[in-house]
C-alpha cells in the first residue's frame, strides 16, 4: 500500500513542519514535500488538525502513490520514528541510536524489500561485537520492517521482511556479574563519603537500580510508613515518569537502619525540600540529579579499588582479585550481590523476586550467583554420602578398590 496519506512533523527553527512523500511518476522516485503548518511550540494533535484543513483547502497533496520497489530503508526509519509510539523516552533513545547511528548509514539508501537476508547476516557477522550486541541490531531492524508493514507502508509477508530469515545470533549474553559478600560491600562503603555513601547503601539494601535511586525526590520518602515510592527513573541524562517494569512502579520498604541514613543526609543536604532530588547536583543548583556514569567513574570504582575489591591495569582493564577480567563494575554489582546473599542465606524466592521487583522468577534466579562457600559445601555434602563420614574419607585412595 501506497504512503500517500500520512506524514510527519519536523521541528526546525522555531516551526513546526510537515513532511510527506509522494512518487514522481515520470522518474519513479521518492520525493519529500513540505510545509510550515505552525510555531515549534504546536503540539503534534493541533498540527494534524491544522494539516486537515490544508489537505481541503488542496494546499497538501497527497494524490501521488510511492511504488513499493522505491522505498527506501531509511524511508522505513523516518516513518518509524514519525509515527511509533514509545513508552519510554530511554527506549526511543536507545532505538534512535542504533537505527540512526549503525542501520541508516549501511541500509538506508537500499530499497527495503529488495534487501537480501543473505546480506543482513554476512553485515552482522563482519561486526566486532558480541552476538547479544548483533541480535539486538538484528531486532531493531526487523521492528522497523514489522511496523512498516503493520502501517501498510509495505506489504504483508515474510518475503517483504528479510530479518524473519536471519537466525543464528544468542540474544543471551556470557556476562556475570561480580557478587560481593556483605562484608566487602562495607569495605567500599569505607571509601565513600556524602552522599556517594547514602546512595550505595541505598542500593545495595533495596536493589533499588541505579535510575531509580537517582530519579528519587524526599517526597517518595514515606517516613511513617518505612517506604519508599518509585514514581520516576533518571536515565541518559533525561527524568522519565515510571519504573523499568510494571511490577517496579510500586514501592520498596526502608528498614529503620537506612531510614536514619537517609534522615542524615537530608539534614546534611542543601536540598532537602520534599520536592528536591535525594541526590541532586550541587553542580546544576539542584535542577537535576548527579550522573551515575559519573559517579561510577570518580567515586565508585576508586573505592572498590581502595578497598582492595578490583584491580585496574594501566589499559584501564578492571579484574577481580584472581585476575579474572570484569567487563562492568557499577551500582547494579550490589544489586546481583543481594539477590546472592538473600538466596545463600535461605530467603524464600518470592520474597527475592518482590525485593528486587523482578516481573518473572526466572530473572530473580538468573540474579542468584553461587558462591565459592556455598559451592564447596555442597560438594562436601556429596563426598560424605558417596565415601561415608565414618568409612570412605578415613582410608586412603589406594584402599579404595
Amino acid at each position: 500500500m501506497a504512503r500517500d496519506s500520512r506524514g510527519w512533523f519536523r521541528r526546525k527553527k522555531g516551526k513546526l513542519v510537515y513532511c510527506w512523500i509522494v512518487g514522481d511518476p515520470a522518474t519513479g522516485d521518492n520525493k519529500e514535500r513540505s510545509l510550515v503548518v505552525g510555531p515549534e511550540s504546536m503540539s503534534d494533535n493541533d498540527g494534524r488538525e491544522v494539516v486537515g484543513v490544508l489537505r481541503k483547502e488542496g494546499k497538501i497533496r497527497m494524490d501521488k502513490s510511492v511504488r513499493a520497489d522505491k522505498i527506501t530503508f531509511s524511508d522505513l526509519a523516518v516513518y518509524y520514528f514519525a509515527h511509533k509510539e514509545f513508552k519510554k523516552q530511554s527506549t526511543k533513545d536507545h532505538y534512535e541510536q542504533i537505527i540512526n547511528g549503525v542501520l541508516v548509514p549501511r541500509w538506508g539508501m537500499r530499497v527495503a524489500v529488495g534487501i537480501r537476508p543473505v546480506e543482513v547476516k554476512h553485515w552482522l557477522k563482519t561486526l566486532d561485537m558480541e552476538d547479544p550486541t548483533r541480535a539486538k541490531y538484528r531486532s531493531v531492524m526487523g521492528a522497523v520492517y514489522t511496523f512498516a508493514q503493520s502501517e501498510g507502508v509495505i506489504s504483508l509477508g515474510l518475503e517483504n521482511n528479510p530479518l524473519h530469515y536471519v537466525k543464528g545470533f544468542s540474544a543471551v549474553s556470557d556476562y556475570e556479574s561480580v557478587t560481593l559478600e556483605p562484608e566487602q560491600t562495607f569495605s567500599v562503603l569505607e571509601q565513600l563519603q556524602q552522599p556517594e555513601y547514602t546512595l550505595l547503601l541505598l542500593i545495595a539494601a533495596t536493589g533499588l537500580r541505579q535510575s531509580e535511586a537517582l530519579g528519587l525526590r524526599w517526597e517518595s520518602v514515606l517516613w511513617e510508613k518505612g517506604e519508599i515510592k518509585i514514581r520516576q527513573a533518571y536515565v541518559h541524562g533525561k527524568m522519565q515518569d515510571g519504573a523499568k517494569t510494571r511490577a517496579s512502579k510500586s514501592s520498596v520498604m526502608m528498614h529503620p537502619l537506612l531510614a536514619e541514613v537517609m534522615k542524615a543526609w537530608q539534614t546534611k543536604t542543601l536540598y532537602g525540600k520534599p520536592e528536591d532530588y535525594v541526590f541532586a547536583s550541587y553542580k546544576l543548583g539542584g535542577r537535576k540529579p548527579r550522573t551515575g556514569p559519573m559517579i561510577v567513574e570518580d567515586y565508585l570504582r576508586p573505592a572498590a579499588v581502595e578497598a582492595k575489591i578490583i584491580t585496574v591495569d594501566d589499559q584501564g582493564r578492571t579484574f577481580d582479585l584472581e585476575g579474572n577480567p570484569i567487563k562492568r563494575f557499577g551500582f547494579h554489582v550490589f544489586r546481583h550481590s543481594l539477590c546472592s546473599f538473600l538466596m545463600a542465606d535461605g530467603e524464600n524466592p518470592a520474597v527475592i523476586q518482590a525485593t528486587l521487583r523482578h516481573t518473572r522468577l526466572d530473572m530473580t534466579m538468573y540474579y542468584a550467583h553461587s558462591r565459592k562457600k556455598q559451592k564447596l559445601e555442597a560438594q562436601g555434602r556429596v563426598l560424605e554420602a558417596v565415601l561415608g563420614s565414618e568409612r570412605g574419607l578415613q582410608r586412603g585412595p589406594e584402599a579404595i578398590q
